[in-house]
C-alpha cells in the first residue's frame, strides 16, 4: 500500500537506530513523551502530578484500580471539573446544574453511584464522586473507547479532548498498543516475494518487491485502535480507494492505518490516545481479504512496526 508522502524510498537509514530514537531519544515518543504531542490546547498549569491534591490523588488511584481504569484520566476529569476540588463555589451547582467534585447532574450521579455500589452516596464527597465517575465511565465503554465514555459524561465536543489532554499531563499516553485485538500477521515488513508489492529501496538496497508495513488479518468490522497518542492528520480515501487514517505522534512521526471501512470514528484534527477506536477492518482499496495495513514512518522513512509494538498482539 502506498500513499504520496508516505512512501518508502529509503537509503542509509538504520532501523535499529531509528527505533532507538523513537523509543528513548530526542523525539521522545515511546519513552513517555507522547503526552506532549499534538494535543488540544490546555490552560497553563503545572504539568505534574504535584498539581493534584493529595487526597484526590488517593481517590483517583483507588477508583481506577477498583474499576480497571487509568487513574490519570480520572484525574483529567477532576481537573476539568473543579481543579481537584479547588472550585471556589464548593458544591454549589453550576449554570447547567452540575455540582460536586466531578460536576455531576443529580440524576446522573444517582445512576453512577448505583453502578459503583455506593450506599447512601454523597455527591459532594470526593470519594463517592470519583468512584461514581469511574463506574459510570466503565459502564459507557472505558477503557476500550475513552472518547465515547467521556462524551457520555459530558456531551460537549470539547470535553473529551480536554480531559485527555490533562490526563496526558499526568502521565497518560506513554502506552503503545496493538491496533487490533486478536489479529494474525499475514505479511511482515520488508522484502517479499508477493508480486503485488511494488519495488522499493531500503537501507541502501533495492528490492523488486517491498512491503513497508505490517498486515494484520481480522474479521470484517473488527475495531481498529490508535497505537499511541497523537492527532489525526488524514482520514479518508486515497488513490486506490483504500480508506486510510494517519495519526501524527510528533513532527515527522506518523502511523497509518489502511483498508478501513468507510465509516470512520473520527475526523481530521481530533486528538487520540493509545487504544482510541479510529475505525474498523475493511476491504477498501487493493486487498486480497479483510485486514489492517499498519505503517509507521519517521521523516517519511518506514520503520518496522514490530520494533515499536509490544511483544505480542
Amino acid at each position: 500500500m502506498r500513499r504520496a508522502g508516505f512512501g518508502c524510498a529509503v537509503s542509509g537509514c538504520a532501523v535499529p537506530l531509528v527505533a532507538f530514537v523513537i523509543l528513548f531519544g530526542a523525539v521522545g515518543i515511546f519513552a513517555g513523551n507522547w503526552a506532549a504531542l499534538a494535543r488540544p490546547k490546555v490552560p497553563d498549569a503545572p504539568p505534574a502530578v504535584a498539581d493534584i491534591a493529595a487526597d484526590y490523588l488517593v481517590h483517583y488511584q483507588a477508583a481506577a484500580a477498583r474499576f480497571g481504569l487509568d487513574w490519570p484520566v480520572l484525574a483529567g476529569v477532576g481537573r476539568v471539573a473543579t481543579n481537584h476540588g479547588r472550585n471556589p463555589s464548593g458544591c454549589d451547582p453550576n449554570a447547567a446544574g452540575a455540582r460536586g467534585p466531578m460536576q455531576f447532574l443529580d440524576a446522573t450521579f444517582v445512576e453512577a453511584a448505583k453502578l459503583a455500589g455506593i450506599v447512601d452516596p454523597d455527591i459532594c464527597d470526593p470519594a463517592d464522586a470519583i468512584s461514581a465517575a469511574a463506574a459510570y465511565l466503565k459502564s459507557n465503554g472505558a477503557l476500550d473507547d475513552w472518547q465515547r465514555a467521556l462524551h457520555q459524561l459530558n456531551p460537549a465536543d470539547w470535553y473529551p479532548p480536554l480531559v485527555l489532554a490533562w490526563a496526558e499531563r499526568y502521565g497518560y499516553g506513554a502506552l503503545v498498543v496493538w491496533p487490533i485485538k486478536g489479529g494474525r500477521i499475514t505479511q511482515g515488513f520488508g522484502p517479499t516475494d508477493f508480486a503485488a508489492e511494488p519495488p522499493d529501496c531500503y537501507q541502501g538496497t533495492c528490492y523488486p518487491h517491498f512491503h513497508d508495513g505490517l498486515d494484520l488479518a481480522a474479521p470484517l468490522g473488527t475495531p481498529v485502535r490508535a497505537i499511541a497518542s497523537g492527532q489525526v492528520t488524514f482520514a479518508g480515501p486515497v488513490s486506490d480507494g483504500a480508506i486510510v487514517v494517519i495519526i501524527e505522534h510528533s513532527p515527522g512521526v506518523d502511523s497509518l492505518y489502511g483498508h478501513l471501512q468507510p465509516e470512520l470514528a473520527l475526523r481530521v484534527g481530533e486528538s487520540v490516545i493509545a487504544g482510541t477506536v479510529i475505525g474498523s477492518v475493511g476491504l477498501t482499496g487493493n486487498t486480497t481479504g479483510p485486514h489492517l495495513h499498519l505503517e509507521i514512518t519517521v521523516s517519511g522513512e518506514p520503520v518496522d512496526p514490530l520494533l515499536i509494538l509490544p511483544p505480542s498482539p
